[in-house]
């Protein structure tokens, strides 16, 4: 499993608030995985205040107040909007139909985006943003749905990745340049897979693996 990336996010000078993909990856992976054991990481309102404020995604004064009205089902609303962001990338990589609640959900946020705006401003024109509502929380959320929904209207998805580990499943984009990463990490999830296939390999050897009772003339799958 990959440590989660807790540091603050570099946002845009002036006041307009944005999110690229990496950001997007790091709010699904708050919700990270020990040998299939979910580990969550928003498990407060407070974290889940820090984390976007800490992205320069929304205001924290904003956020807190909107919180404040009813603080389980604010957060419940940020865990869900994860778990549809989850349920897009994961059908992506694994080119199916991702579920209908999910993708009505990242509409749902999508819904939410500040419309951007001409101002005027020395020279001609500046860019602003208009809110839709009252919602800080909702914008927040849009300004992570859009890196990804950006990636696949352009067909950018190919390098999309879930950890080889199904104990893990961390979610990345791939990097590489031969683009076959399979792992989070090759010195966590990698080198965990390397000793598994070499004792495997192993107790095939010594007549004690899995394969052992298998045809002597058969070759051991690998």
């Amino acid at each position: 499993m990959t440590t989660l990336r807790l540091a603050p996010a570099v946002h845009p000078i002036g006041h307009v608030h944005a999110a690229d993909l990496d950001a997007c990856l790091d709010f699904v992976n708050s919700e990270s995985f020990d040998d299939g054991v979910p580990r969550e990481h928003l498990a407060t309102v407070a974290d889940a205040v820090s984390w976007l404020t800490s992205r320069g995604l929304a205001h924290e004064d904003a956020l807190r107040a909107q919180a404040a009205g009813d603080a389980p089902a604010w957060l419940a609303r940020i865990r869900a909007s994860r778990a549809a962001l989850r349920e897009v990338w994961d059908a992506e990589v694994e080119r199916r139909i991702p579920d209908q609640r999910a993708l009505d959900t990242v509409n749902a946020i999508l819904r939410e985006a500040p419309r951007l705006e001409l101002v005027a401003a020395e020279g001609c024109c500046g860019i602003g943003h208009r809110h839709t509502e009252n919602d800080p929380t909702g914008e927040a959320l849009a300004r992570l749905v859009q890196p990804l929904v950006e990636a696949i209207a352009a067909g950018e998805t190919a390098r999309f990745r879930i950890c080889a580990n199904d104990g893990c499943r961390w979610v990345f984009e791939d990097t590489s340049r031969a683009g076959r990463r399979r792992w989070c990490d090759m010195a966590s999830c990698g080198n965990r897979a390397k000793v598994r296939r070499y004792r495997d390999r192993h107790r095939v050897g010594d007549g004690t693996g899995p394969d052992a009772s298998a045809d002597p003339g058969t070759p051991a799958s690998v």
